[in-house]
């Protein structure tokens, strides 16, 4: 079990290896490091509650992690048997693509149908009532990340908060709600407790664009790089 104070409250985590091998152990890892420690939370909108790519004044080895993407678990029997959603009060990982699960993470707190199809969205860890009523309270107002361009997505630019994480949301964002600590409370096993919801991989990922995704901004950071060197590249070439 993980135990967290936030600004809104204290929030506990049952931790499922069972459900997720390779992403309890990342997120285990994660905490015991700190990284989830002093974090803002920038994506709150309706659906989940997303952070922790945050790299910046993080302790060394969570940064070393933060930069290792792991494989994605096989989704759980309990997921299988909920259609591939993830249920309300579940954590699992968002990504950029299959295997790279690494630092960024969400609570679900509206699940749909979409949520929980895609490789990297395999549940780790449930919260434990009553823990959601203080998810649920965190600043929603700026609510989803701008790139997907909607009439509420007025939450951070992905960019700025990798490239200066709570520096950025601190100044930009200052209704934003923080995980302020959170620690393993040791010796206690809550494996056998509970069982996972959702269903299998498919072998082609369904992608609805109108649907939210669970990007993380690392990857998107890490694209947009890569896009602008590929276009300076051509313009030195052809032009």
């Amino acid at each position: 079990r993980v135990h967290c104070t936030t600004t809104k409250g204290e929030i506990d985590i049952d931790v499922h290896p069972e459900w997720a091998p390779l992403g309890a152990q990342r997120y285990l890892e994660l905490v015991r490091g700190g990284h989830y420690n002093n974090i803002g939370l920038p994506r709150v909108n309706g659906v989940i509650v997303q952070f922790g790519a945050d790299w910046r004044d993080r302790d060394t080895k969570s940064i070393e992690l933060r930069h290792v993407s792991i494989k994605d678990d096989p989704k759980p029997p309990g997921q299988i048997a909920n259609k591939m959603s993830l249920k309300r009060g579940q954590l699992s990982y968002a990504g950029g693509g299959e295997n790279t699960r690494s630092a960024s993470i969400f609570f679900v707190t509206k699940p749909n149908p979409y949520l929980g199809r895609a490789a990297w969205e395999v549940p780790f860890g449930e919260v434990i009532p009553p823990g959601m009523s203080v998810v649920d309270s965190f600043y929603s107002g700026y609510g989803d990340f701008q790139m997907f361009k909607c009439d509420t997505c007025n939450a951070p630019d992905l960019t700025q908060y990798w490239l200066h994480g709570n520096a950025y949301l601190k100044k930009e964002y200052p209704l934003l709600d923080y995980m302020l600590e959170c620690h393993v409370v040791e010796g206690l096993n809550v494996s056998s407790t509970h069982n996972a919801q959702g269903m299998p991989r498919e072998s082609v990922m369904i992608v609805d664009l109108k649907q939210p995704s669970t990007i993380d901004p690392a990857a998107i950071a890490c694209y947009v790089a890569a896009l602008g060197f590929i276009v300076g590249f051509v313009k030195m070439q052809f032009f």
